[in-house]
């Protein structure tokens, strides 16, 4: 979080996080029918959102009829949700705290969710861990996060090719913008600073118990239209067969996996 009141009211007022209240109906849909199949009928879903932000997704998850967590670091930001979605006070439990500690049950989620999240988290790896720890049997956990190998990342603004600097130099200029420039990372003092290899982190998920899929693996060819149909030979529609899998990784800006605990 910013240190000074100045770069505080920056970041809230020009952070994505911040003032993206509703995101993309239709991307949530789709990533909805990624997992529908996975997920209970008969009853509410359990959702845990970490790092929710102003509850950009949050809200949508209220609306299916979840009992939801919200949680975040930032309090502004949990304050924020807890205030647009008042509607929803009965099933939403908001939340402020570090997402590698989450003091609740294990197993006890149907949704886990963590959404631009890992990348600027020193500790990711006790976050997947604790994130895993909380996902019931046949839950689900979802992970979008930064992609190393896309070199048109929108985390440093207008640095082209930025994740595909060594880190010691990406450090370096990082603390460069930090102090000189600060607008080029929305004013916020919580920049991303891991980037990830999609199959290193599927393995590290994997490692947990889980079975991991990519979002390659779950997308089906006629969910791409306009200039995405152009991917259509990518994929396939039982998930077994893609291609491509290389080219896939320097084109989409994220890594997403879809990882379920056995029933």
């Amino acid at each position: 979080m910013p240190a000074s009141p100045e770069l505080r009211e920056q970041f809230l007022k020009h952070n994505p996080i911040a003032i993206e209240h509703r995101r993309d109906r239709a991307e949530f849909d789709r990533e909805l029918g990624r997992i529908a199949g996975w997920l209970p009928r008969d009853r509410p879903l359990r959702v845990l959102d970490l790092g929710c932000g102003a509850g950009s997704w949050s809200g949508y998850w209220l609306e299916m009829g979840a009992h939801l967590v919200a949680l975040d670091l930032d309090v502004d930001f949990v304050r924020s949700a807890a205030q647009r979605l008042t509607g929803d006070k009965g099933r939403l439990y908001p939340a402020v705290g570090d997402a590698g500690r989450v003091p609740l049950a294990s197993r006890s989620f149907d949704v886990v969710t963590a959404n631009s999240l890992l990348e600027h988290t020193p500790h990711w790896q006790s976050v997947v861990e604790e994130a895993a720890r909380l996902v019931a049997p046949g839950g689900v956990l979802m992970l979008h996060t930064t992609n190393r190998f896309h070199p048109f990342q929108t985390e440093v603004r207008g640095f082209p090719f930025y994740p595909w600097l060594p880190e010691g130099v990406r450090n370096r200029v990082l603390a460069w913008i930090m102090k000189n420039r600060p607008d080029l990372v929305a004013y916020t003092d919580l920049p991303a600073v891991n980037w990830f290899h999609p199959v290193k982190l599927k393995a590290f998920v994997a490692g947990l118990g889980l079975d991991v899929f990519e979002r390659l693996e779950l997308v089906r060819p006629e969910e791409l239209h306009g200039v995405r149909a152009l991917g259509r030979w990518m994929v396939s529609r039982d998930g077994r067969h893609v291609r491509g899998r290389t080219l896939y990784y320097l084109l989409t800006k994220s890594v997403s996996l879809y990882a379920r605990r056995p029933a």
